[in-house]
Parts: structure tokens; C-alpha cells; sequence
């Protein structure tokens, strides 16, 4: 009987050494990493005649745009031959502070630009203001001809706004309403830091 134990209790300890000799101390595989998927290419064109306006700061804005071949093709049949060639590129800003959609009476300046540039760094110098750009051409004998105009944007303030709100006031109007600079003790918020000490 004591050797049938024997038997059995070596058969279990041979068991567990042979599961532990041959799965656990078998190194795990290396699964390989997933390979992830490919991002898209931005186009560096769209083919659309446009040009966007975006605010860089309060004093600043950025354009970027798109002529494509067909509106050269058009400006030349309109214009006559070689037109494009002896026009000359120009960003024209209006400040339409005031006085949105009336083109006809806004102030405006002009940047002279050149063919090869598709986006260009804009200083207005004017917080809280409104700003449109078109972008065109002007010709020797026809003057400023525009090609495409963006949309219209505001420049932020550049100083902290006046405008309060009544659920947010500001830290000094808190502590006005709790009593600081006035009573007897000047300074003092809580009105049981004047109790005397025991």
C-alpha cells in the first residue's frame, strides 16, 4: 500500500515538473506589433479657385489660396492674350470695421505679390476689427481685376474686455462684498476674526 502512495505521489510530482519544464518556463511568443494604418497624403492642390482668411493674432492675419489653370484660361480669353503674364499679382484688405458687406466705401491697402506665392503673413495691426481679402490681378490697361474673395474675419482684442459677467466678477468686487477695506477692522473678511481670544 506504502509503495502504491509512493508510486502515485511520484507520478504527481513528475506531472507538475513535466507541465512546468515544458509550458511555463516556455517563453512567450513575440506577437508582432500591429502596423498602423497609413495616413493620407494632403493634396497639395484641391482644383477650386479660392482664397481663406484665418486671424494669427489680434494684430495679425494669415491667407492662403488656390487659382487653378481654368481661371488663368478665363482671365486670358477676358483679358486678351498674355494678359496674366503682364498683370501683376495683389492681395487687396478691406477693413470692414463698422461697415460689413460695403465694399464700395471701405477702406482698403494693397500688397503687391508675386505668381509663385500661394499664402502670405498679413500685418493689419488692428485689434477688434474686421478684415476681407481679395485676391487679383492689376492690369495695365484695366486696373485692379479681382479673382477670388475670402471670407470675412475679426481680430481679437489685445487687452482683457471690459464687459463683466455677473455670475463670473472679478476677485477684487468678492472681496469688496466681504466687508475687506471697511468696518472696524480694515482687511479683515470674517466677522468672527474680530471676537476676542480666550
Amino acid at each position: 500500500m506504502e509503495l502504491v502512495l509512493a508510486l502515485i505521489l511520484v507520478g504527481i510530482v513528475a506531472g507538475i515538473l513535466y507541465w512546468y519544464f515544458t509550458y511555463k518556463r516556455k517563453p512567450a511568443e513575440k506577437k508582432p506589433l500591429p502596423v498602423p494604418p497609413a495616413t493620407p497624403e494632403l493634396p497639395p492642390r484641391y482644383g477650386k479657385d479660392q482664397i481663406i482668411a484665418l486671424v494669427k493674432d489680434p494684430y495679425w492675419l494669415y491667407v492662403y489660396w488656390e487659382i487653378t489653370p481654368e481661371k488663368k484660361a478665363e482671365f486670358e480669353r477676358r483679358y486678351g492674350p498674355g494678359s496674366w503674364e503682364a498683370s501683376q499679382p495683389v492681395l487687396r484688405v478691406y477693413d470692414l470695421t463698422g461697415a460689413a458687406f460695403d465694399f464700395l466705401h471701405a477702406p482698403y491697402f494693397e500688397i503687391a505679390i508675386t505668381d509663385a506665392a500661394d499664402n502670405w503673413y498679413i500685418h493689419v495691426g488692428r485689434p477688434q476689427s474686421t478684415f476681407c481679402i481679395d485676391l487679383g490681378r492689376y492690369h495695365p490697361h484695366y486696373g485692379f481685376i479681382a479673382l477670388v474673395r475670402s471670407n470675412i474675419v475679426t481680430t481679437p482684442a489685445d487687452q482683457p474686455s471690459k464687459v463683466i459677467d455677473p455670475l463670473w466678477p472679478p476677485l477684487e468686487a468678492c472681496w469688496q462684498g466681504a466687508g475687506v477695506g471697511k468696518g472696524p477692522a480694515p482687511g479683515i473678511s470674517s466677522p468672527v476674526l474680530l471676537q476676542p481670544r480666550r
